[in-house]
């Protein structure tokens, strides 16, 4: 697409949202006032046709995607200067942010941990609608995970997504250390979900504890807490325990790939109860392996509205 009109004329630019590598993301604001997220990217910051490259997948996947927790993007202008993405605006930052805000966020409501199931369904299901769509995303972390005005999540960041197919192997290296599988930080050849899969149990584990599962003081350390799957112990018992575990399986062909609520089987007397298998403290520990079976989690079944607002 080129500049057919000028972008100044069709869009009032507000306040700088974020500086990154190759220019600047604006809010503006539409004639019909709807507000948006525009990204310029300025060519001559481009050092590398790699660069490029991942500049234009990320517009592409992202381009093709269409799911309610994953940021739109409405157009695309390009000439010869700059690549400029006009893109959905969510105005409640991201979830780095609104965590460091709020350490504990499953305290505000302990009984039901309704703010991490919240968001973690939502991040869950884009995820999951990426992988039916041969998307992998490979950089889960809170910062690449925003809030629109209403508190519900929009996945943005595509730049190392690549797309995957069954019976072929990626082996690029990506990401934040603290979020990567056994397998990416030891160099080792992967399909695509597993690694996302991996990122989303320190996603959980995050959610509900408010710390980071591995926290090496250095590099090395790190890579070994994450190769061993050791992570810290959680401060509390939770219901998600067992998901965090079954998650965070170094063996990536032992590990969820699949939304747990589609595979766990919802099992209890009549009342729709839960047996607290998940709760318990066993499966907390590091040692405890997931079960075979795993019943279904209430963390997950059960009905969780909207988290509280701040």
């Amino acid at each position: 697409h080129h500049h057919k009109h000028n972008l100044r004329h069709r869009y009032e630019f507000l306040e700088t949202l974020g500086k990154g590598t190759y220019g600047k993301v604006k809010k503006a604001r539409e004639s019909s006032g709807r507000l948006v997220a525009i990204k310029s990217i300025r060519k001559d910051k481009i050092k590398d046709e790699q660069d490029l490259m991942h500049i234009r997948r990320e517009i592409e996947i992202m381009s093709s995607l269409n799911h309610p927790h994953i940021i739109a993007i409405h157009e695309v202008f390009e000439n010869s200067s700059k690549i400029v993405i006009v893109m959905e605006y969510a105005s409640r930052g991201d979830l780095y942010d609104y965590i460091s805000e709020r350490p504990r966020l499953s305290e505000q409501d302990a009984r039901s941990e309704r703010a991490p199931r919240h968001f973690f369904r939502q991040i869950v299901s884009a995820v999951h609608y990426c992988h039916l769509n041969g998307v992998v995303h490979r950089d889960l972390k809170l910062e690449n995970i925003l809030l629109d005005a209403n508190g519900n999540i929009k996945i943005a960041d595509f730049g190392l997504s690549n797309l995957y197919q069954h019976g072929k192997f990626l082996q690029t290296f990506c990401g934040s250390p603290l979020y990567a599988s056994p397998e990416i930080v030891n160099g080792k050849p992967y399909t695509g979900p597993e690694v996302d899969s991996w990122s989303l149990g320190v996603l959980l584990y995050i959610l509900v504890h408010g710390t980071m599962p591995f926290d090496g003081q250095d590099h090395k350390t790190l890579v070994r807490q994450i190769s061993n799957g050791s992570y810290r112990e959680p401060p509390k018992p939770s219901d998600a325990c067992g998901l965090i575990r079954w998650l965070l399986m170094v063996n990536p062909t032992r590990r969820a790939t699949r939304p747990p609520w589609r595979i766990w089987p919802v099992t209890g007397g009549s009342t729709g109860a839960m047996p607290p298998v998940l709760g318990s403290r066993r499966l907390c520990a590091r040692e405890g392996t997931a079960p075979a079976t795993p019943a279904g989690p209430p963390w997950l079944t059960g009905s969780g509205g909207p988290p509280p607002r701040p």
